[in-house]
């Protein structure tokens, strides 16, 4: 009796472990923590090969609010109190009160974000020069991605110091990504070199 318990047990876990990861997916939705960030658990979400939904950030005169219309029903949430969003062509996004960063590595330890001017034609795009941030976990608040801020950020990691000033001459280089080991750089250069 309590093998075939076990048995079923087992087998409900993996169908809906299954369907959990078949779930996210080609998924799009709402973060609306950082807890739900790093276990990668949507809200609102859609498989959106199949359903279609809104996610939209920049609504006038209602620039602190995102608004999500989810199977005929719209939502309007607080960007403050709101992580971000996974977009329908895999991209995920993070407010940081009313300001929306893209999240360039999504699951790499340190995660890096570039915030570009929304701009709104190709003229004023060239005065805005996208700015480069990163933060040591999901939870943090993003710092200007410089060798001088990573330094601080691991004050004890003296390998991965130094393997910064071999790397990397400026801080414009530090956001390269690292096509043969498919991932970026920094993140590479932090996994092979600790303390």
């Amino acid at each position: 009796m309590n093998k075939i318990f076990f048995q079923l047990i087992s087998t409900c876990g993996l169908v809906l472990f299954t369907q959990y990861s078949f779930a996210q997916k080609d998924s799009s939705g709402i973060y609306k923590t950082a807890d739900d960030y790093t276990s990668r658990r949507l809200s609102y979400a859609i498989n959106y090969k199949t359903e279609k939904h809104k996610i939209n950030t920049y609504l006038i005169f209602k620039g602190n609010t995102v608004r999500v219309k989810h199977r005929g029903i719209t939502y309007d949430l607080k960007k403050s109190e709101t992580y971000g969003y996974r977009d329908t062509k895999d991209r995920e996004y993070r407010f940081i009160g009313e300001v929306e960063y893209i999240i360039l590595n999504p699951g790499e330890q340190l995660l890096m974000y570039v915030y570009q001017h929304p701009a709104h034609s190709g003229k004023e795009a060239a005065k805005y020069q996208p700015a480069y941030y990163f933060t040591a976990d999901a939870a943090g608040r993003p710092q200007a991605l410089t060798k001088a801020n990573l330094k601080a950020s691991s004050p004890d990691n003296h390998k991965f110091h130094d393997a910064l000033d071999a790397t990397f001459q400026e801080d414009k280089e530090l956001h390269v990504y690292d096509n043969f080991h498919k991932m970026y750089k920094l993140n590479w250069l932090l996994k092979n070199y600790k303390n």
